[in-house]
């Protein structure tokens, strides 16, 4: 009865973990703010030097910072870590 109980806390915390990832860390910002591309002229594909490695870390230490910063991360994360409490009962 607890495993069960365990594998769906477990799940369902997973899952909304992986939501609460893609909402904040992509849906959030649309696809320009993702790739680091406003502003930057040329193909998407294009590696060339004009990308400035400052403005791109900064884009995704914001992203990580947002996700941290979510509820329902450390709800999900809570989850998890009671899912592998309850099993190990």
């Amino acid at each position: 009865m607890l495993i069960e109980i365990s594998n769906y806390l477990f799940m369902g915390s997973l899952v909304l973990l992986l939501i609460t990832c893609v909402a904040k860390g992509m849906l959030n910002q649309g696809f320009t703010k993702v790739t680091g591309l406003d502003g930057i002229h040329g193909a998407v594909t294009d590696l060339n030097m004009e990308h400035s490695p400052k403005k791109l870390f900064k884009l995704q230490d914001s992203s990580v910072g947002r996700i941290v910063k979510s509820y329902f991360f450390w709800i999900s994360i809570l989850g998890i870590l009671a899912s592998v409490v309850i099993s190990k009962i």
